[in-house]
């Protein structure tokens, strides 16, 4: 059963999305939503955590299915499927730009669509269970870190301060290369000493933000990627 597993389709046309959301009605699949057109389907999407979203790569609009599924993973990472009638291979090149989590041909048949989602839903899960958490060495001590446990780090030179809510670790490493191993839509650098994770905010002032209580400089050089990431 699948009651727990959520949908969201994006399809232009009429009796496509509306046999995708009989198929997955009747195998239990909660249908969250369900659009024709890319740009709409992002004003929802990027507020809402669903399991996979189908993908309609040739859609009505101004955008394309592949711009929506650019802005999924890099925004609000989620496994999604492109379910689309083109093979070609400026296509394909196109397509694993935005690292899919499937990529369904059509015409396609129920069992194939019903085991893609599945794979998709499974691998994206089995994916994040693995991305959620680093490796630290503090002092000579390796610890395996939660990721969202991170609220900030700041830089000192080679050594770097990860601070969590009730402790704080010291690595020897730089921010450029700490912040490549994180997840580029939950931390972004605010400062040359400074990035934070995204989620841990509880206020935006002019030039700084709070987190735990403490003030974190915002500075020129970053100030615009920090007013997009932040959507102030």
């Amino acid at each position: 059963m699948n009651q727990e597993k959520s949908v969201f389709i994006v399809e232009d046309n009429a009796l496509n999305r509306i046999t995708l959301e009989t198929i997955l009605e009747d195998h239990s699949y909660n249908i969250i939503g369900s659009y024709a057109n890319a740009e709409e389907a992002w004003e929802v999407l990027k507020n809402t955590n669903v399991d996979v979203v189908l993908i309609d790569i040739n859609l009505a609009g101004d955008k394309d299915g592949i711009w929506l599924g650019g802005k999924i993973r890099k925004h609000n990472n989620m496994a999604f499927v492109y379910l689309t009638a083109y093979g070609d291979n400026e296509t394909i090149l196109k397509v694993k730009k935005t690292n899919p989590s499937g990529y369904l041909m059509k015409p396609y048949n129920e069992p194939t669509l019903l085991t893609t989602i599945d794979i998709a839903i499974s691998n994206f899960s089995n994916y994040k269970e693995i991305s959620a958490s680093i490796y630290i060495k503090d002092s000579s001590i390796r610890i395996k870190l939660n990721i969202d446990d991170i609220h900030y780090i700041k830089s000192d030179g080679n050594y770097l301060h990860i601070f969590l809510e009730h402790k704080t670790h010291l690595v020897r490493a730089r921010l450029f290369d700490f912040l490549n191993q994180l997840p580029d839509d939950t931390f972004v650098q605010v400062h040359q000493r400074y990035a934070i994770n995204k989620s841990k905010v509880n206020l935006i002032g002019n030039g700084f933000v709070v987190i735990s209580k403490k003030e974190i400089p915002i500075s020129k050089r970053y100030k615009t990627v920090v007013e997009r990431a932040l959507s102030m």
